[in-house]
């Protein structure tokens, strides 16, 4: 499952992967992350914890 996460100031990639972190997702661990200008596409197996991730971000 691939999803997408909006970046900005606030929320940028370092903050999305310590975000990713707390739910269990690990970089290269059980995801992978493509970042682009202003969106990161996370790919995992893991569908619960990304789908969660993805909802509190």
């Amino acid at each position: 499952m691939t999803v997408t996460f909006p970046l900005t100031e606030k929320r940028d990639p370092e903050t999305l992967l310590k975000h990713l972190t707390l739910h269990k997702l690990s970089v290269p661990g059980n995801c992978v992350v493509s970042l682009k200008a202003n969106v990161a596409h996370v790919s995992s197996s893991h569908t619960t914890a990304l789908g969660t991730a993805r909802t509190a971000w």
